[in-house]
């Protein structure tokens, strides 16, 4: 490590024109970077509702109707003329309405009412849209509300997607606007000197910077990924950059010249910042185990951010630390922060009091965090916006339209027939439109024209198109989806049947993700207690931090329960990695000091130097990252990103906390215990530091 500090140093000047070079490169290639605002993309392959898409665009041109249009009318005469306006838009696929279903030379007064207040309720038509995948959802929008004017109303996963495409590509520089100047200014209040933090922010950011250039050499990043990715890494990553230029800043204290003082800080800091960087790095890294994709995604980015983050930190930071050192020196000031002597005699003198209270609130919080409900979409509108407003008028009057498609074997007409009965039958069907019903068994398909056919018959499958009253996301919504795959199998007991639409998305989404859980839980507990474990060389060191820290994720996923607010499980499963990763090296920290100081003093004067010692180090990147959460939550407009907005900025408060109040204690208590089972380590009795004092 000597040698590599040594070319470090000696190379600065070359080493800060490459990363000149890098920010210009990234920079370009960030604007290549293609997002995908697909929920569903990310379920697996081998995912009932994925193989019915897959099969369904193999037979038919036309998908699931995923948009409807509300329209203003006078009379029938106007509605069809709308019709034909909406399909012959490009990006329109297919445009289902009243007239697919019933025969509109009988008076309306005589079909059957719930199909036809299905298409047309007080003077307002809703027609069925199929929009193309591959339309410029933005650009189709517009046209949308274009062709239907103020008194037209859209909803569906046209209006969803052109929502989080401008807010992902709108909000994320809003974001990180706001998020520079607030770290900057937490830094400059907790830093010894007024220029340090630029230091901080600009190495930082050209790392966050190159891993979203390294984006663009990957198919596509979620929105997800794309909107949290860049605040996350600079808020988990800006202590690398504190600790290295604070060991620079004690050896030029002690009188070495800069060149020395830089290799020396670099050499000193790599373990203890690699290590730091492990747990954050395994936390990420466990997500790519989910079987949704949407984890891996979201883990290869933040992993690959960390390891970015690390290089640039040990590379550019002393570059750009050694040509402006004079400044730094220059521009240094006493701490502004307390020397929090009186707080830790509070924590130490309470010890045994706050470890049990903790013992007691895990139990609770740990139920209360299973017990949550869950929401497993992201669909949502603010309701002062147009989607907002279209959305609540369209649900008003016709309700929830849930669209579905279902695929059976073609020509096992009778089977058919009864199936498109009981599914008529149904309380919450609004309408079935099939070759049976809509055709009718007898007539051969041969004499149809190509246009009908193509709708609802293929090579090997009859398609039929479900709308139903259910709305979102709700258990109706999971109980409907299940109750039409138990009729459609027991119709069809040789399988061969396939259902796609929002609904059945949703089951598998839920099913998928529920699974995970435990799994990438799993992996991320146990990485990290092999990291600790390795760090430490230590049973019990591992076993103690990674409770505490397990214990703020567990209180803070217990506040939705406790407050009766349903959670976005994708936030959920996010933070409970996400959180552990990145304030266990709060934890890290402090047991390091605590081993230290135990060197040289009983464990209650350790426990309370520890907290004197490491609470300045810590509270800057907490704040930080509990800023840049609580930014998220704030600013944006999508529901997913803002509950992990929401949880992650009170997650880092609630593991600062834990860190500075319950882990010194808890290492008091199991002092014993830590130097049992760590290998070598020799801790100073506490009856052996009492005697020595007296005779002083």
């Amino acid at each position: 490590m000597n040698k590599l500090a040594g070319h470090i140093v000696k190379y600065r000047v070359v080493i800060f024109f490459v990363f000149l070079v890098l920010i210009v490169v990234s920079v370009f290639l960030s604007l290549k970077v293609k997002i995908n605002f697909d929920l569903s993309s990310y379920l697996p392959q081998e995912a009932p509702s994925t193989i019915a898409v897959n099969k369904m665009s193999e037979e038919f041109k036309q998908a699931v109707p995923n948009a409807e249009i509300g329209y203003p009318i006078n009379n029938l005469s106007e509605a069809l003329a709308m019709k034909e306006k909406l399909q012959a838009l490009d990006f329109v696929d297919e445009v289902l309405w009243m007239d697919d279903q019933l025969d509109l030379a009988v008076p309306l007064d005589l079909q059957d009412q719930k199909i036809v207040e299905g298409f047309l309720k007080d003077d307002i038509a809703l027609f069925q849209l199929t929009i193309s995948d591959d339309a410029d959802v933005q650009a189709a929008l517009a046209e949308l509300e274009e062709l239907v004017g103020e008194s037209g109303h859209i909803r569906g996963e046209v209006v969803e997607q052109s929502f989080m495409q401008r807010g992902v590509t709108t909000e994320i520089t809003t974001i990180l606007a706001v998020m520079i100047p607030a770290a900057l200014i937490i830094l400059l209040l907790t830093t010894r000197s007024w220029f340090e933090p630029i230091l901080f922010m600009l190495v930082i950011f050209v790392g966050v910077l190159i891993n979203m250039g390294l984006n663009s050499f990957v198919e596509d990043v979620s929105f997800v990924t794309q909107a949290v990715s860049s605040v996350l890494q600079l808020a988990v990553s800006m202590d690398y950059a504190i600790f290295l230029l604070h060991r620079f800043g004690d050896y030029r204290a002690e009188g070495m010249e800069p060149k020395e003082a830089m290799r020396q800080a670099i050499v000193k800091s790599f373990a203890p910042v690699s290590a730091s960087a492990l747990t954050t790095f395994f936390g990420f890294l466990a997500l790519i185990f989910m079987r949704f994709g949407i984890g891996k995604d979201l883990g290869l980015v933040l992993a690959r951010g960390v390891v970015v983050s690390l290089i640039t930190v040990f590379l550019l930071l002393p570059s750009l630390a050694l040509l402006t050192y004079k400044l730094v020196e220059k521009t240094t000031h006493r701490s502004l922060l307390p020397s929090f002597k009186g707080f830790s005699r509070v924590v130490t003198r309470i010890a045994i009091p706050i470890v049990i209270l903790s013992l007691l609130l895990a139990v609770p919080a740990y139920i209360g965090q299973r017990s949550n409900d869950f929401i497993y979409g992201g669909r949502s509108y603010p309701e002062d916006t147009r989607a907002g407003r279209d959305a609540a008028f369209l649900r008003d009057t016709f309700g929830d339209n849930m669209q579905m498609a279902l695929l059976v074997p073609k020509g096992e007409w009778a089977t058919e027939q009864r199936l498109v009965k009981e599914l008529e039958a149904l309380p919450e069907m609004k309408s079935v439109i099939g070759y049976v019903n809509m055709v009718g068994a007898g007539v051969p398909v041969d004499l149809l024209p190509e246009r009908v056919v193509s709708q609802l018959i293929s090579e090997h499958y009859s398609r039929i198109v479900l709308i139903a009253d259910s709305p979102d996301e709700s258990p109706e919504t999971f109980e409907l989806a299940e109750r039409i795959r138990s009729i459609v199998d027991r119709a069809y007991p040789d399988g061969n049947t396939h259902i796609a639409g929002a609904n059945v998305v949703l089951l598998d989404m839920k099913t998928t993700i529920t699974q995970d859980l435990p799994i990438v839980n799993g992996l991320a507990v146990l990485a990290i207690f092999l990291v600790i474990m390795l760090t430490f060389r230590s049973l019990a060191i591992p076993v103690i931090l990674v409770l505490a820290i397990e214990l703020a994720v567990w209180i803070n996923l217990a506040v939705p329960y406790i407050s009766g607010i349903p959670l976005v499980f994708i936030g959920y499963l996010v933070i409970s990695t996400v959180q552990l990763g990145a304030t266990v090296d709060y934890g890290i920290l402090m047991t390091q000091h605590y081993l230290d100081h135990r060197q040289v003093m009983g464990r209650k004067e350790a426990s309370a130097k520890t907290i004197q010692t490491v609470a300045g180090s810590i509270i800057p990147p907490a704040m930080i990252l509990s800023v840049a959460g609580y930014l998220l939550y704030l600013i944006s407009s999508i529901q997913v990103v803002k509950e992990i907005g929401h949880v992650l900025g009170r997650g880092a408060l609630l593991s600062l906390l834990i860190v500075l109040v319950l882990l010194p204690n808890l290492l008091y208590v199991c002092d014993r215990v830590i130097e049992k089972t760590t290998w070598k380590l020799r801790m100073l009795p506490d009856r052996q530091r009492s005697k020595s004092g007296g005779k002083n």
